[in-house]
């Protein structure tokens, strides 16, 4: 559940979390076990003290409840990481915002040929850093970023050296980014 969340959830909230996704689990099983006509045993724990609870077909059902489980985080995960609902909104014209996150997040999560190469200045040390997002921070304290195939530059344009792999670190108020994408397959790194 925290792959996703920006901030530690409170312990109670981290108990609603966890009872709202058993829930959202066994609603998705019910539906399935519905949809293909098996049976789906509601427990009755009223007589646990004189009859047997964990039947057979419980555990066949804890057991289908456990993949569900895992299909539906990993779901999450990736609708989350990618914003599929808030993209969904903008694109019929709903909203315009980009979600919870900064723009930062939003931007490197995009996936988009556009965001994927960039240009970071660095006006402190009269650098260009030239180069492939491989990865990239979402904290609020650093902005981290691992460029592949960089090619570093002065601030002049002349080209210094180059790296296969460089990893730049900066306080947000001091990270310059240009996307130099062009939509016809050339940039100008």
């Amino acid at each position: 559940m925290n792959y996703a969340a920006k901030v530690k959830p409170s312990e109670i909230e981290f108990v609603l979390r966890a009872v709202l996704f058993g829930l959202t689990v066994y609603a998705v099983e019910f539906i399935l076990f519905t949809l293909l006509g098996w049976p789906f045993t509601l427990v009755d724990l009223a007589d646990a003290a004189t009859k047997e609870v964990v039947t057979a077909q419980v555990a066949h059902e804890v057991l289908w409840a456990l993949g569900i489980s895992v299909i539906l985080a990993v779901t999450w995960l990736y609708v989350s990481t990618y914003k599929i609902f808030t993209r969904f909104l903008q694109m019929i014209g709903a909203t315009r915002k980009y979600g919870d996150e900064d723009v930062w997040d939003f931007t490197f999560n995009a996936r988009e040929a556009a965001v994927e190469y960039v240009h970071v200045r660095d006006f402190e040390n009269g650098y260009v850093y030239a180069g492939w997002v491989n990865t990239f921070s979402e904290t609020d304290k650093l902005r981290e970023l691992v460029l592949l195939d960089v090619i570093v530059y002065d601030l002049a344009g002349i080209e210094k050296y180059t790296m296969p792999r460089m990893y730049l670190a900066r306080s947000p108020e001091n990270m310059n980014i240009e996307f130099p994408y062009v939509k016809n397959g050339a940039n100008d790194g």
